[in-house]
C-alpha cells in the first residue's frame, strides 16, 4: 500500500533533485491532493428494525488520492471507505429515513465493523415525515486496510427504507487529515 511521503532535513550544500522531489515536492503534492471521498446513495435501502446497518453508497461525487486508486468501490463492499494511507480521517455525513412516526432513528460511525465510541446520534420520530439524522463529525484513526462505515438504526417496529431524492439522501464524506 502507499505511504504518506516524509519530509527530510538537509545538510549544508546543494540537495540533489531526487532528494528535493522525494522530500519536498512529493509531500506537498500529497497535501494538495490528500485522500478524500464524497459518497451518496441513489437507491433506497431497507434498514431492519433494531439493527445497526451499514449504509451502501453507489455514487462517488469524489474519490481520489495521490496514488489515483481511491478508497471506495461502487461494485464491492459499497458501504466501506478503505484507508490506503494510515492516519487520522475526518468523517461526516448523515442518513435520511422514509416517512414513519414511530420510534427513533440513529446514525453512527463504525471502524472495521465496530461502532466508534462516543459517536451515536438519535432523533425521536414525532411526525409522519421523512427524517434526516446527522452523524457526528469525527476524527477516526485508520491503519492501511482499515475501513470506516456510516451505520443507521431505527426501531419503528418493522423494516424502514432510507429516503432518496435529489435534495435528500444518505451521504458520507471522508478526508485524510494527518498522520
Amino acid at each position: 500500500m502507499a505511504t504518506v511521503p516524509a519530509t527530510h532535513t538537509f545538510s549544508d550544500g546543494i540537495a540533489l533533485s531526487s532528494e528535493q522531489n522525494a522530500y519536498v515536492r512529493d509531500p506537498l503534492l500529497f497535501l494538495f491532493s490528500r485522500p478524500a471521498a464524497e459518497l451518496r446513495q441513489s437507491v433506497a435501502q431497507s434498514i431492519p428494525n433494531t439493527t445497526w446497518t451499514s449504509i451502501t453508497f453507489d455514487v462517488e461525487d469524489l474519490d481520489s488520492d495521490p496514488a489515483g486508486t481511491g478508497g471506495h468501490s461502487t461494485s464491492s463492499n459499497t458501504s466501506r471507505y478503505v484507508a490506503l494511507y494510515a492516519g487520522w480521517y475526518r468523517v461526516g455525513g448523515g442518513v435520511e429515513f422514509a416517512v414513519n412516526a414511530t420510534g427513533q432513528r440513529g446514525a453512527a460511525w463504525a471502524v472495521n465493523g465496530t461502532l466508534v465510541s462516543a459517536n451515536r446520534t438519535f432523533i425521536s420520530a414525532t411526525a409522519a415525515v421523512g427524517m434526516g439524522v446527522p452523524a457526528r463529525t469525527k476524527l477516526v484513526f485508520l491503519n492501511v486496510g482499515d475501513y470506516v462505515e456510516l451505520q443507521a438504526y431505527q426501531n419503528s417496529g418493522g423494516a424502514l427504507n432510507t429516503f432518496v431524492t435529489a435534495e435528500a439522501a444518505p451521504g458520507m464524506s471522508v478526508v485524510w487529515e494527518r498522520s
